[in-house]
């Protein structure tokens, strides 16, 4: 959405408030609509909005402000913030998050991004730009961990889903640094393969797009190594219902986290996408790239809890790039039979949309949570990177994932909180969350456990803000203004002429209020009777 760039001189706001919506329709209606072709009479309707921004001119002044007040005021007033949230990652096998994996040690990395953006702030629904490449991968990973032999896999696999992706890369960029800076618990030098699963939702024919970086591929090491992920995800698509092709040799890689990986050191990788040049997606970074415009409908009459449990046809197309992406993270982490018995759950598929699509608050996510986040739920999830971390699709993806890829356990809810002081727990291979789980039976209780699993957090605050390079080259610098509350007012507005006419008897009035003050004040002996000072008195 190329608007979202350019810097407009005017204000420009979206409204879903139904009420004020309503008012401002009904006063246009009776005043502002023309009556038998007739030009409209005064008074019109008018509707002004107010949304003061503190921040100014760019990251650099806004910061450089910032920074001083924190440092000199005792009460600061912050004007801008760094765009921010926390990485979503896991892995098929234990790593110890203290830790550092050795450097002869090669795993295979999935990857995709979470966030989406448009026009208009905190509304980025993200269908096919983000929401359908994640729900995959959710699927491929629940699918990989539930094959027999996947705990016998020679090689680890690493599942990351990338936060503030729209905006220059924020997370990639920072797990990239974080490595090379050994605050992670891997290294560049342990990713033997590189897969992600860029826009895959809006396919032609079951195709999909393997995209490689041409520049990489001059170094011939890195070149059978690409042609072995290459065949290894052509052997996973037979059976699974999709079409691989390559577009040209010479073209470059689509937008795509595996360039900030590229960057940093020439590792073998693959892009998946449902494009061979340009996006299939009418409306990338739009309000509009909603659950229609990737296929979701539902049958009319259906209840919220049918359309959770419905299995659409956009379910099973994800389902079947989720199979594909698991059979091939299998082969490529080293197994040898097993592949073909490997499938994504489309009825987990369709949960997952309608949960991160249509409505949050369903009673399948809500079994999930922890019973402290009842606020994250909701319906029309958006998925904007924002300055408040962790964002509500950082905590439900967070959950998701370690529902779907854990293992209850047999703690009591203080073990569980406290897996530290838990004799076996090893919080330094897994975490615990105590969820609410689902309903008992027909009843309004729960069935609460402990899920373990090795679902964790990373930063994703771009390594400017991080340096204090706020001027940055190499890193994202964007950041979000604060600002006031955003107020609205509806009034009827007079014609020019009696404006003018109000404003001239105005003039008018003061002129002659301003005459009679002085003739008063100068003949104000006569008209009060103020008596002549006759000198001093004694008694």
């Amino acid at each position: 959405s190329h608007i979202s760039i350019p810097t407009f001189q005017f204000p420009v706001f979206p409204s879903s408030l139904t009420i004020p919506m309503f008012i401002h329709s009904q006063c246009f209606r009776a005043h502002n609509v023309p009556r038998s072709g007739s030009v409209p009479e005064f008074p019109l309707c008018a509707m002004q909005l107010q949304a003061h921004m503190h921040a100014a001119a760019s990251t650099v002044s806004c910061m450089r402000r910032s920074s001083l007040q924190s440092t000199f005021s005792i009460n600061p007033e912050i004007v801008c913030d760094p765009l921010m949230d926390f990485n979503v990652w896991s892995s098929l096998h234990p790593i110890n998050s203290s830790g550092r994996l050795d450097p002869g040690q090669r795993l295979v990395l999935a990857a995709t991004r979470v966030d989406s953006h448009s026009f208009f702030w905190n509304v980025a629904p993200g269908a096919e730009g983000s929401v359908g490449s994640f729900v995959a991968l959710l699927a491929a990973a629940q699918a990989l961990q539930a094959a027999p032999a996947s705990p016998r896999l020679p090689r680890n696999v690493v599942f990351a889903f990338f936060q503030g992706e729209t905006f220059d890369y924020i997370g990639s960029s920072r797990m990239v640094f974080d490595m090379e800076q050994e605050k992670f618990p891997l290294r560049l030098e342990n990713i033997g393969a590189f897969l992600e699963l860029g826009q895959v939702s809006l396919r032609n024919d079951s195709v999909l797009w393997m995209h490689t970086d041409p520049i990489s591929r001059q170094n011939e090491s890195v070149e059978l190594q690409v042609q072995d992920v290459l065949s290894q995800l052509r052997a996973a698509s037979l059976g699974s219902g999709l079409s691989l092709q390559e577009p040209s040799s010479s073209q470059p890689l689509p937008p795509s986290s595996f360039q900030r990986f590229l960057r940093a050191r020439k590792i073998p990788g693959v892009v998946l996408s449902d494009h061979q040049a340009a996006f299939r997606n009418r409306y990338f970074q739009s309000i509009y790239d909603t659950a229609e415009n990737i296929g979701i409908r539902y049958p009319e009459g259906m209840s919220p809890e049918e359309q959770l449990e419905f299995v659409t046809d956009t379910a099973r197309a994800l389902a079947e790039v989720g199979t594909l992406l698991a059979r091939a993270l299998f082969r490529l982490a080293g197994g040898a039979e097993g592949a073909d018995g490997i499938r994504a759950d489309p009825s987990t598929v369709t949960k997952l949309l309608y949960g991160f699509l249509i409505n949050s608050n369903n009673s399948w996510f809500q079994s999930l949570i922890k019973p402290d986040q009842k606020g994250i739920l909701g319906p029309f999830p958006q998925h904007y990177v924002a300055v408040s971390s962790p964002t509500n699709t950082t905590q439900l993806l967070q959950l998701v994932l370690a529902n779907l890829t854990g293992a209850r356990v047999n703690f009591s809810r203080e073990e569980c909180q406290n897996p530290g002081k838990t004799p076996g727990a090893q919080p330094e291979l897994y975490e615990y969350w105590w969820v609410q789980g689902p309903l008992d039976g027909n009843s309004s209780s729960r069935i609460p456990g402990c899920v373990r699993s090795r679902v964790r957090l990373s930063p994703a605050l771009s390594p400017a803000f991080e340096l204090r390079r706020w001027d940055s080259r190499e890193y994202s610098t964007w950041t979000e203004s604060r600002w006031k509350d955003i107020r609205a007012r509806i009034f009827l507005v007079a014609s020019r002429e009696l404006e003018l006419l109000t404003l001239a008897l105005g003039v008018l009035v003061l002129l002659l209020s301003l005459l009679c003050t002085f003739l008063i004040n100068s003949k104000a002996a006569l008209l009060f009777g103020i008596p002549n000072d006759s000198g001093a008195a004694g008694y």
